[in-house]
């Protein structure tokens, strides 16, 4: 399965939007027999708080029939690779679902929750997402948060997969010079339409967070660089007093950038921090903006 789990998000220097994504390769056979007749037997990763992975959704990932995730007989039965996760909490998250734009084309997420039971709650398809071109705020894209609360609808389950119904529509979007031309409010010249075809495969992105503030989730994501908490790397770079002070006076800093919603400060002085030596300041301003 190509995924990247993260057990924590790490703060990056700044807003600046990543170069671009690194070129796939998509294995697009879904010839290959279905893994899972039915969606017990769908192999499940569990989605805590804070998460984030990036999945690249291909024929490499488990196969299922749309009919089987629709629980209807009436869908299309088209074969469609699928990733699941499975919710241990009861506390209220939201769900941030991101598909990148590629090569003019892009994965058509269709996000499907379900009970302990296998049965359908709700769905969210790609034709309700959000456009946003490149910029500032990342790569350009189509995302969606979704507020999930296990207490009120006894959501356990969700599976990510793609909406056939969208396959051959495009999305239109906008060019990235006309994107310029309305931020700096001056005309631009004319562009040919841009669009990106729906598609059964691409990349997208899977981000949690305990909080319901929708803005600190995006910046849990656009914040993030892909890495893998290190071994120890809550200890502080010296057993000395003064080692342990200078943290605490970090820490403190922190906190009290976060008391007053400034989580751009808050990043600066971890980064500070972390280049000083403190590996664990990133770890805990993540934890911090999670809560």
């Amino acid at each position: 399965m190509k995924l990247k789990p993260l057990a924590t998000l790490f703060m990056a220097l700044s807003l600046s939007a990543c170069s671009g994504l690194p070129e796939q390769t998509f294995n697009t056979d879904l010839s290959k027999q279905p893994c899972c007749s039915t969606l017990e037997t769908l192999p499940l990763t569990t989605l805590s708080t804070p998460f984030h992975q990036q999945v690249i959704v291909d024929a490499e990932l488990p196969i299922l029939s749309d009919a089987v995730l629709l629980s209807s007989s009436s869908a299309s039965h088209q074969a469609l690779p699928v990733v699941g996760y499975e919710i241990t909490s009861e506390n209220p998250l939201s769900l941030l679902v991101r598909s990148y734009v590629d090569n003019n084309a892009l994965f058509a997420a269709n996000v499907l929750v379900y009970d302990k039971n296998w049965q359908l709650i709700s769905r969210y398809s790609a034709q309700n997402f959000d456009y946003h071109p490149t910029g500032m705020r990342g790569l350009e894209r189509i995302e969606k948060v979704i507020t999930i609360n296990p207490q009120l609808n006894g959501a356990q389950y969700i599976v990510l997969a793609s909406d056939s119904s969208m396959f051959g529509q495009k999305l239109a979007r906008q060019h990235p010079e006309q994107v310029y031309a309305e931020s700096q409010n001056i005309i631009g010249n004319k562009q040919l339409p841009l669009v990106a075809d729906y598609q059964a495969f691409g990349v997208v992105e899977v981000t949690t967070s305990a909080s319901d503030n929708n803005a600190v989730l995006t910046l849990l994501t656009e914040l993030g660089t892909h890495t893998k908490q290190k071994p120890n790397s809550h200890i502080t770079p010296a057993s000395s007093p003064e080692a342990l002070d200078e943290w605490e006076v970090f820490q403190s800093q922190i906190d009290k950038a976060l008391e007053n919603d400034n989580v751009q400060q808050a990043a600066a002085l971890a980064n500070q921090a972390s280049k000083q030596g403190y590996t664990q300041a990133k770890d805990y301003l993540v934890e911090q903006l999670a809560k």
